[in-house]
């Protein structure tokens, strides 16, 4: 009778140590949000993703659940964590938790590149360029340090645009961080604004007007060449002629007609 309770303590033991031994191999696991091993999956929830296992004594929840997105937003958000407990450890433990991560705003700095009455466009600290309305009472002006509240989302067009803002606050009013010129140029100036005109047109040469209404002179480059139409010599008159009468063109542009 004692060799089998010994028997029966020692394999209890055993099952313990291995028990203790798959939950800390899980919990380690869990800590860095990878998915358990030791574990048999029980559920799976319509929210997005959440599955449920159970393992020996304890429970983990895999949440993958979707959360409400911005109206302007075509991105899908989700509460995307992995937590380990006992087995009374429920889903709904975790509502506070996803509700403070719904009602979350972020909060962004940047430098403001120009303004506008109905627009802002502003420089992140990444040095990236983004567009935003500009809804509140407030006048800006270039250089000037604020912090925007708004929803998290911002849309990757170029420029960046950032919706569902909160309130802007002036930081600084010269942020001692630099637009770099790119950027300066690409609020500033623009080709829309450079008119060019033919004022003067001859045998020998042609005069241009160019008109640049940009607060940044708008910087191009192009090579010009005139080339005046001639007969080519060569040409007999007989046959197809493929091409025009310049004087690059050569008698190997003619074929004739059977």
């Amino acid at each position: 009778m004692k060799k089998g309770k010994k028997i029966a303590l020692v394999v209890l033991e055993a099952f313990i140590i291995i028990a203790l031994v798959f939950f800390i191999i899980d919990y380690i696991r869990v800590q860095k949000q990878e998915k358990p091993l030791f574990c048999i999956k029980v559920a799976n929830y319509r929210d997005g993703g959440t599955k449920v296992y159970y393992g020996f004594g304890y429970k983990v929840i895999d949440f993958h659940k979707i959360l409400e997105s911005s109206p302007n937003s075509n991105e899908m958000h989700y509460y995307d964590e992995i937590k380990i407990g006992t087995w009374f450890m429920d889903y709904e433990d975790f509502n506070e938790e996803i509700e403070l991560l719904q009602e979350e705003k972020a909060i962004m700095k940047a430098v403001v590149v120009k303004a506008n009455d109905k627009f802002l466009m502003v420089m992140g600290l990444e040095d990236e360029l983004i567009s935003l309305k500009n809804e509140s009472n407030m006048e800006f002006k270039q250089g000037q340090e604020i912090a925007i509240h708004f929803d998290g989302i911002i849309l990757t067009t170029y420029p960046a645009q950032i919706g569902n803002v909160e309130k802007i606050e002036i930081v600084k009013e010269k942020s001692d961080k630099k637009i770099p010129e790119q950027i300066l140029r690409y609020c500033y100036s623009s080709y829309q604004n450079v008119t060019v005109a033919i004022s003067e047109f001859t045998n020998t040469g042609i005069t241009l007007t160019i008109t640049d209404t940009n607060e940044l002179p708008y910087q191009y480059a192009h090579h010009y060449e005139i080339k005046q139409k001639v007969k080519n010599k060569e040409y007999t008159g007989v046959g197809y002629k493929i091409g025009e009468d310049t004087k690059n063109s050569t008698a190997g542009y003619t074929r004739n007609r059977f």
